[in-house]
């Protein structure tokens, strides 16, 4: 076992498994220790793909504009999308930044089976904001704004494309100086922003394509790449020391306006907030117990990997 100082007390357990067994990091903590298990070749620095556990960055960036009055909750967001993309989407009439957040504007998927394929394929063409929501266009909106709730990831690409019109600056920068810098996270990045590092897991049946994947462009419904250590600090600034946000965009961040269990990039589960993730050769899950300040942390070089191990550690 071998004792690093990290802030506080961490325990490493490197685990014994063949090298060519699934990278994965399971991040546990608690009263100020910090417990990480690791499999395959990963350790406790590897960078993982957060896929949707990065929505939760994505509010923030919006709400500290919010709290500087570059935007407004309650605006329409087709003030803040090209003609083209309102259009495609159906004219976005009585849509807001808040049922974009919340997930309560009714808008369509893109996140389709078949943009997946395209975007694997030829992601230098395909992955991009823009295109991606093509893949929505034309399919009749689910319900009226705030009339209903539904996980559409389109939501969360117009938020990281109204970051983008509101600055002037790409939504990879926006990332790094509204959320990743503020809360420390050193070895955290949009991916398309830099190339990959060298220990980014690649053992993947498809892991030449997947690599093309990640080094095109991430955008605001999953486009972080992150360390279970850096996710560590982004939960605690914001949760935990607050610092990220005012009390009053707290509140906001916080509430599930029709009972779905869901806040603004933030699934809400009594007093357990956090996120899961899945993308491409990868899936994460982020929970923290609000009252205690316990984090658990999995991230896996898996799609299809069972992410129930932070709920279930938090209630051991």
């Amino acid at each position: 076992m071998l004792k690093i100082v990290f802030g506080c007390l961490l325990l490493v357990m490197t685990s014994a498994a063949h090298a060519d067994t699934v990278a994965s990091v399971r991040y546990f903590e608690s009263d100020g220790k910090v417990e990480i298990s690791t499999t395959g070749a990963a350790t406790a620095q590897t960078p993982f793909a957060i896929a949707s556990v990065g929505k939760t960055m994505t509010a923030v960036a919006v709400l500290r504009l919010v709290a500087r009055g570059q935007l407004s909750l309650d605006e329409m967001a087709v003030n803040r999308i090209s003609p083209e993309i309102a259009a495609g989407l159906g004219g976005l009439s009585g849509v807001t930044l808040r049922h974009l957040l919340t997930m309560t504007s009714g808008l369509p998927d893109y996140l389709s089976d078949d943009y997946l394929y395209d975007a694997l394929d030829d992601p230098d063409d395909i992955q991009n904001p823009q295109t991606a929501l093509t893949y929505a266009y034309g399919e009749e909106a689910l319900f009226l704004p705030a009339k209903g709730f539904d996980y559409s990831n389109t939501n969360y690409v117009l938020l990281g494309i109204i970051l983008e019109t509101a600055t002037g600056q790409s939504y990879a920068d926006l990332m790094r100086s509204l959320v990743l810098g503020p809360a420390g996270m050193t070895r955290s990045f949009v991916f398309g922003s830099r190339r990959l590092p060298a220990d980014f897991p690649s053992g993947h049946e498809d892991g030449d394509h997947i690599r093309e994947y990640y080094e095109a462009e991430g955008f605001g419904d999953g486009g972080v790449i992150s360390t279970a250590p850096d996710l560590a600090l982004f939960y605690k600034a914001l949760l935990v020391d607050r610092s990220l946000l005012p009390a009053n965009l707290m509140r906001e961040f916080g509430t599930d306006p029709l009972g779905a269990n869901y806040g603004m990039g933030i699934e809400i589960e009594d007093e357990i907030w956090g996120h899961s993730g899945g993308d491409l050769g990868f899936a994460s899950d982020v929970r923290m117990d609000i009252r205690s300040g316990d984090l658990a942390i999995l991230l896996v070089a898996d799609a299809d990997a069972d992410t129930d191990w932070t709920y279930d550690r938090l209630l051991d």
